[in-house]
């Protein structure tokens, strides 16, 4: 019930109040307040260190255990008492601990200690002989154990030899009293149950489960491994909690805000007290004091634990986060905890009671005004904070102007403590806040969320008990699960939804902040989001390579996976069933798979088309805004406008300045150094810049962006060779470039690593000398590649015969990387046709003829039945006025899947067999219509419907004495009312053409026989 009041506290907070949240942060619009927590010193609670400080701290300080791992709880254990030094300061840590070293720490867990030696002594009398003392003390305590029900009477074998971990965890979990986890339904967490002994698997299930005792990295338990003592400390520890009211100890979390020293005469005595002020998670406030007194050199004091070092109180100071330990109503230890930990403690403290929720933001500004409250004049300070979560909020503190009493916060600013005046515009904070919108403390840091991605596991919604969770299995094959914070930002392709539009199976990046979603984004770019079955897996990354079975995927973690395919792989692109070839290096894909052990995929989807690579801008930086998310451009000489790539040449944006959105998956470089964005604000504000932007589900930001500290150098040519060990990179005018990881390289339209650049590639490169340097930076390099085989499934030529389902050809040719052939005057083998493919007959623009294939058999097309009733052996012309034909093949079985055909000629005006006398010239009369085939490439801008062009920028024309792509200066048009237009080996209308569309033309002047549109 307590987490449903929560969620209703926090749905009070965002609805019930005056205002909504905004996402912005000008202060003309009202937003929710917070104000400062009173803190209330006149009820604190007064707490004095332990009468033997001195013997305390002797007792825990060890000379043998600065490297080991468990060095905290040896200290923490033997400063209650639970562990004990083995002489000379010494622990042994790695020394294997005995089964009556585990029972002794059990019973003094179990806080009958005292009971334990009252009989060793009486039964020792006098006797100084230590041997015959350990005896004792071995066999009272294992007493002790038998009448606890920690052993059994079966179990006394060997206890002066290692204790095994399968024997710890049971006799730590009869101590605990946990209960057997046993249904018929069981599945162990541990790889290696069957090497437990059966009667004891339930119950080491149980304090596996709850965490006392962990499982090993490998997935095993390890039940005949032996314990080390330092292990047994550990597990000591992990059981303490639940032994505080047996051992009459308290604990409490917390800050120290204050921390003081002073001295005080008493009766001869002159006493240094030191006072170490806490307030903790709770509100209220502890001291905790220390004394040394003159007198009988008395000290007061508790064994402290700071950045791995032991000492006393002296060690704790101003600002430090605690956990610290009382018993017996005086303090023995104090943990000055790290930034994680004390976030787990506090979220522990504070959320299982509901008091508080952490939020985190930036401050974007600060203001402060003088107004009348309740009658009093005030001063109030507003400093506005822009949520992660994209809310804003105000805090709000008051000073009342006649008293001079502030309502201040703790704030915590460059290791120091003091109010909100310590923040400044930009400070990244976290900040706590408890029901009554009252801001606990505020603390200038940046903040330290965790990244999960992975797929959708499971899915559940708020109850009157438990919040919203969301299970994850990640991409690095392990299972997360993590609450959803009432005000946290749930988005599906840039879109904001809510929690029950998350399914199983659909890829999701969480953003998890003490222990609880702040955001999640999911993506469902496909109709299926549940094709993966139950226990299968998903991998989503970049296609990094394309070989003949595999492809190399790099995923979003920095790893990189083979993902292998069988004939069976789909691999589908806009829910249409595509080929291998259909993949390019830089598309992101999806991976499926039956079983997540597996490393065959069933299922590939290429991402939609939505997600582009939309412009490469060049401005000076104006203006960094973190808490917005902002970077603006204006033009490089500061004057005029920023510019952008087209055609291979800068060209000015419409605007002065232009505002680009970033993240915090935005990479920002200069050369080689990674920049953070409090960096590129100090450091690099009006240096030119270069950012790529990707526009995914219509918003844009910023993937990469590179600072340039030199001048500037356009180059168009092609590579020459690369050196990718070295970085470096040369083109045919022989300059050379250095690749650094700054370096901004698109590639058919996608941001592909460096090593993509390779020999022969067609670049567009922009590099900077940077001053003293002798070699030039690349900033960004757009490459075209050399060839594309899309064009070899293009067949041209005369229709000789027509069968029933095939056809020939006479006088054809067709297309090798980007190279056309010589035309064959033979015969060409059948090329098959199908019911569904597109037959057209275009010799009549204006009254075009589509044939059903099952028809084209019994019509007129064939070469001998289209004799010319005018042939004459003596007069120019041909016997037959035949069809040419220009067609696309599918490229596994050169089947035809469309076929434009014309009479007499292939393109418009033309009329090849009423201008040659002989059959044998019709071949030169097509070799000199290839001359006028130009290959092209582009995006689409403008579809002109009148002329039916389409407008085509940054377009490339293939050279094939070159061998490359060669960039146009301007614009180019394309006339498309009789080509054939082709996506994703299936014909469709040049009305489904759409601007933005990346075009392969194969055309005759302007006139396009076929185009290929790639998604």
């Amino acid at each position: 019930m307590k987490r449903l009041i929560s969620i209703m506290l926090m749905v009070t907070l965002i609805f019930t109040s005056n205002f909504t949240a905004y996402a912005v942060d000008e202060f003309d619009t009202p937003v929710p307040e917070f104000t400062a927590i009173k803190t209330d010193v006149t009820n604190k609670t007064t707490v004095t260190a332990y009468e033997k400080g001195l013997e305390l701290i002797v007792n825990s300080s060890y000379t043998d255990i600065s490297k080991d791992p468990y060095k905290e709880e040896i200290i923490r254990m033997s400063t209650l008492g639970i562990v004990k030094q083995y002489g000379d300061r010494k622990f042994h840590p790695e020394y294997n601990a005995t089964g009556y070293d585990a029972l002794g720490v059990l019973i003094r867990l179990a806080g009958n200690e005292n009971q334990v030696m009252q009989r060793v002594y009486a039964q020792a009398g006098d006797t100084t002989d230590t041997e015959r003392i350990k005896l004792l003390m071995n066999q009272e305590f294992l007493n002790e154990a038998l009448a606890l029900g920690i052993i059994m009477q079966t179990e006394i074998i060997n206890l002066q030899g290692p204790v095994t971990r399968e024997k710890l965890a049971v006799w730590v979990a009869r101590q605990l009293n946990l209960q057997p986890v046993f249904t018929q339904d069981t599945v162990f967490s541990f790889n290696d149950w069957e090497y437990v002994n059966p009667t004891y698997r339930s119950l080491i299930e149980s304090i596996v489960s709850q965490g006392v005792i962990p499982i090993k990295t490998s997935g095993d338990f390890g039940p005949k491994d032996s314990v080390k003592r330092g292990e047994l400390a550990k597990v000591a520890k992990s059981a303490l909690e639940k032994n505080y009211p047996a051992m009459n100890i308290s604990s409490g979390y917390g800050i120290v805000i204050a921390a003081g020293s002073q001295k005080v005469y008493e009766d001869g005595d002159t006493i240094t007290r030191n006072t170490i002020t806490v307030k903790n998670t709770d509100g209220t406030v502890t001291d905790l004091i220390s004394e040394m007194h003159t007198k009988n050199t008395q000290q007061f004091d508790f064994v402290s634990y700071k950045a791995g070092v032991p000492s006393n109180n002296k060690n704790v100071t101003l600002g430090d986060e605690i956990e610290y330990l009382i018993q017996n109503n005086k303090v023995m230890y104090v943990q000055v905890l790290d930034h994680d930990s004390v976030l787990q403690k506090i979220s522990a403290n504070t959320l299982a009671e509901e008091f508080s929720t952490f939020h985190y933001g930036t401050v974007s500004e600060i203001k402060s005004k003088n107004q009348t409250k309740n009658g009093q004049n005030v001063k109030t300070e507003i400093y506005r904070i822009v949520d992660v979560t994209g809310d804003v909020f105000d805090i709000i503190v008051d000073e009342n102007l006649y008293t001079g009493y502030r309502d201040d916060i703790i704030t915590f600013k460059d290791q120091n403590v003091g109010g909100v005046k310590y923040l400044k515009k930009d400070d990244v904070i976290e900040y706590l806040v408890n029901p009554n919108n009252e801001v606990i403390y505020i603390k200038v840091a940046p903040l330290e969320a965790k990244t999960v991605s992975g797929t959708i596991r499971m899915v559940s919604d708020t109850t009157d008990t438990d919040p919203a969770t969301i299970t994850v299995f990640g991409y690095d094959d392990a299972v997360y699960q993590y609450p959803v914070a009432p005000y946290a930002d749930l988005k599906i392709n840039q879109r904001f939804t809510h929690i029950g539009e998350f399914v199983y199976g659909m890829a999701v990046t969480l953003k998890v902040a003490n222990g609880y979603i702040i955001s999640a984004e999911g993506e469902s770019y496909t109709g299926d989001p549940g094709n993966i079955p139950d226990y299968g897996k998903i991998r989503i990354g970049k296609v990094e390579s394309v070989y003949k079975q595999s492809i190399n995927l790099a995923l979003e973690n920095g790893s990189f996976i083979a993902v292998n395919i069988q004939p069976g792989t789909t691999i589908i692109k806009n829910g249409e069933s595509v080929p291998l070839t259909t993949l390019k290096i830089g598309d992101k894909v999806k991976a499926y798979y039956n079983d997540i052990y597996s490393d065959l995929a069933v299922r590939i989807e290429i991402e939609a088309p939505e997600i582009i690579f939309q412009i490469v801008y060049k401005g000076r930086i104006k203006n960094v805004s973190e808490s917005k998310g902002l970077i603006e451009f204006v033009g490089s000489d500061g004057r005029s406008n920023p510019e952008y790539i087209l055609n291979n040449d800068w060209v000015p944006a419409d605007d002065y300045s232009i505002n680009l959105d970033f993240d915090e998956r935005t990479e920002i470089y200069k050369g080689n150094e990674k920049l953070s964005l409090d960096m590129l604000e100090k450091e690099f504000t009006n240096y030119t810049a270069y950012a790529i932007i990707e526009k995914k589900y219509g918003k844009e930001r910023v993937v990469k962006l590179s600072v340039s500290t030199g001048r500037e150098s356009n180059y168009s040519s092609f590579v020459k060779n690369t050196d990718q060990a070295i970085g470096k990179f040369e083109i045919g005018t022989k300059e050379n470039f250095n690749l650094t990881k700054g370096t901004i390289v698109i590639k058919d339209g996608l941001v592909v690593p460096n090593s993509k650049l390779l020999a022969w590639d067609t670049v567009f490169v922009v590099a900077e000398s940077p001053k003293g340097s002798f070699s030039d930076n690349a900033l960004v390099v757009k490459v075209v590649t050399p060839f594309d085989n899309i064009f070899n499934t293009i067949r041209i030529g005369a229709l000789e015969r027509v069968n029933t389902n095939s056809l020939t050809l006479k006088n054809y040719t067709y297309y090798t990387n980007n190279g056309i052939n010589a035309v064959n005057k033979n015969e060409t083998g059948n090329f098959r046709f199908f019911s569904d493919t597109k037959i057209v007959d275009v010799t009549k623009s204006d009254s075009k003829v589509t044939i059903k294939p099952t028809q084209f058999y019994h019509m007129p097309y064939a070469r001998e039945e289209n004799k010319d009733s005018s042939y004459g052996y003596y007069t120019k012309g041909l016997q037959y006025d035949r069809y040419y034909t220009f067609m696309v093949v599918d490229n596994q079985d050169d089947s035809i899947i469309a076929m434009n055909l014309r009479q007499k000629g292939l393109i418009k005006g033309q009329n090849i067999d009423d201008n040659v006398y002989y059959e044998e010239e019709v071949a030169d009369q097509l070799e000199k219509t290839f001359r006028n085939a130009i290959l092209s490439r582009g995006t689409v801008v403008r579809d002109d419907e009148t002329w039916k062009r389409f407008e085509i920028t940054d377009s490339h024309d293939y050279t094939e004495y070159t061998g490359r792509w060669n960039s146009n200066t301007a614009n180019i048009y394309i006339e498309y009312s009789n080509a054939i237009v082709i996506k994703n080996n299936k014909v469709i209308s040049a009305d489904e053409v759409y601007i933005g569309d990346y075009l392969y033309i194969m055309r005759i002047n302007e006139e396009a026989l076929v185009i290929f549109v790639e998604s």
